[in-house]
């Protein structure tokens, strides 16, 4: 073998034993964060990238992405420190480095991780800044960094043995790696080649029959004998009036790990303008006067017709109740909420103080989900789902405007919800037989409430009122169910819409607007098709 082709050999076992010690050393900090509950390095460095990432692209990918986004970009992280380890490892051994440069080349990358990366992320020097603080970014340094080496050491000596029969061992061994790389490549890319063949030469459904769900959701009616008492009842097709703990949608700035709250440990802390500073336990929280609400969440990226909006019981105390015992001084201006995961947001201290904003530690009738907020949350009448702050730990009044999280990336400060309907049913591409046929769904509008709701079934030419069943709260959304005679005739194809009025008595917007900055507008349509039989 000549000396190129040896050194060309050398770089890519070095490689590869770099690609296995970074696994290696991602593996077992995954394995760490897990136990002790603390964020990895992986995830401060991706919740890094998401915070300095345009919104505008942040918003494409999750347009694009759904909830797979944030997963996508931590995926990207992990073999981002894949490659970094495989070029470490190429250097090695293209330098020729001993054990100890080896060594201080890892100290090196810490201290550029840790010193710089991590600052620049706004996480602080050595991650200060966040919720596991500076002595354990430094101690998960220390681990990668031994974790590493381990790793790497380990391959180098499979990919170079000692001995004898060292130099045809080592060819062996990197051909076997090679091959099995190559083949393992060749699997995948050949399996999803297939796939995607299979799925484009796939002939479409053609089944006119009446769809499943719509023959449901017919039967149900008809037998509750009027559209108020079929709402009343519950109709199959349509959305719960309470929607379960386990349905209820998840939105989280965080992209790996929410955090873990040990409510023995936890305190509200109240602070800032106000003359007597207080600090609650969970418990005591739990003991001061309590009431529950019916409420509305809608996340701001909620698409015209999106699933991110649900309705539950909840209990808690009245915010406004905490900051007259507190007492709030003059020329306070805002309140700002800080959570456990670094998150912090703000709003008027008129917001905080008007009725139906509540701390709330109670999710229909059970404890709080630590998914939605455990030990306790920030429920905000009228206000997209951003500014209700979940694991609360400190709420504190300013004498000035801030702006939180979201705001400084370009989302509305104000955020008040747009009027909101949807159809749920029928869904989008139904088949329906002609005759009677019933349309369904839901409507929100914050506090504001839902004065009417019209459907249209000829493309919005002409519209009709829905029957509606009062809604459970003033801050809840209301459930509607229109019929609709389906006429038999050469038109197989028809596009229903929905739209909302306000208690205020304003329409909903018809103008189709993108979710940023201020949340999507447009009216809810689907298209569905005359069945046969």
């Amino acid at each position: 073998m000549s000396r190129d082709s040896q050194r060309s050999s050398d770089e890519s076992a070095g490689f590869v034993a770099g690609v296995v010690g970074a696994a290696v050393a991602t593996m077992g900090m995954l394995a760490i964060s897990a136990v002790l509950a603390r964020p990895s390095p992986a995830e401060l460095i991706a919740e890094g990238i998401a915070g300095r990432t345009p919104v505008e692209l942040i918003d494409a990918m999750v347009t694009s992405f759904g909830s797979a986004a944030k997963g996508f970009l931590f995926a990207s992280v992990l073999v981002g420190e894949l490659a970094v380890g495989g070029a470490l490892g190429m250097i090695y051994e293209r330098r020729r480095w001993t054990p100890a440069q080896g060594v201080s080349a890892l100290v090196v990358l810490a201290a550029l991780l840790g010193l710089v990366l991590l600052p620049l992320f706004g996480a602080g020097a050595l991650g200060a800044s966040t919720r596991a603080g500076a002595g354990a970014t430094l101690l998960n340094l220390s681990i990668m960094g031994t974790l590493f080496a381990a790793g790497f050491a380990g391959m180098t000596r499979f990919l170079n043995p000692q001995g004898v029969l060292a130099v045809e061992d080592a060819a062996s061994r990197r051909r076997f790696l090679r091959n099995t790389t190559l083949t393992a490549g060749g699997l995948i890319l050949g399996v999803s080649g297939i796939r995607w063949i299979a799925e484009r030469l796939a002939p479409p459904s053609v089944s006119s029959a009446q769809s499943a769900e719509v023959a449901r959701t017919t039967a149900a009616v008809g037998t509750a004998g009027s559209l108020a008492d079929a709402i009343e009842a519950g109709v199959p097709g349509l959305s719960p009036e309470i929607t379960p703990n386990d349905e209820f949608y998840v939105v989280s700035k965080n992209v790996f790990r929410d955090p873990v709250v040990n409510e023995q440990s936890w305190s509200l802390e109240i602070a800032g303008l106000i003359e007597r500073p207080m600090v609650i336990s969970y418990e005591q929280v739990r003991r001061l006067p309590s009431a529950t609400q019916y409420f509305t969440l809608q996340c701001i990226s909620n698409e015209v017709g999106g699933e991110l909006v649900g309705n539950a019981e909840w209990r808690g105390v009245w915010l406004a109740d905490l900051l007259r015992q507190a007492g709030v001084r003059d020329g306070a201006v805002d309140v700002v909420f800080h959570a456990a995961d670094d998150y912090t947001d703000t709003i008027p201290l008129a917001k905080a103080l008007q009725p139906g904003t509540m701390v709330a530690y109670e999710m229909n009738g059970e404890i709080l989900p630590t998914i939605h907020g455990f030990p306790a949350r920030l429920l905000i009448p009228d206000i997209y789902g951003m500014k209700n702050v979940k694991w609360v730990t400190k709420i504190e009044v300013i004498d000035h405007d801030l702006k939180g999280y979201w705001q400084n990336r370009g989302w509305s400060d104000v955020a008040t919800m747009n009027t909101t309907s949807r159809i749920d049913a029928p869904k989008n591409g139904s088949f329906l037989r002609p005759g009677r046929n019933y349309i369904g769904g839901i409507a929100v509008a914050g506090q504001r409430g839902i004065r009417q709701v019209d459907v249209s079934s000829d493309g919005a030419r002409t519209w009709a009122p829905a029957t509606m069943k009062p809604a459970l709260g003033p801050n809840a959304w209301v459930l509607w169910l229109a019929e609709w005679d389906l006429p038999a005739s050469d038109v197989t194809q028809h596009k229903l819409l929905v739209r909302a009025t306000d208690g205020d008595g304003a329409m909903q917007v018809a103008t189709v607007q993108e979710t940023l900055p201020d949340g999507a507008t447009g009216y809810h349509a689907v298209v569905v098709r005359t069945a046969e039989g």
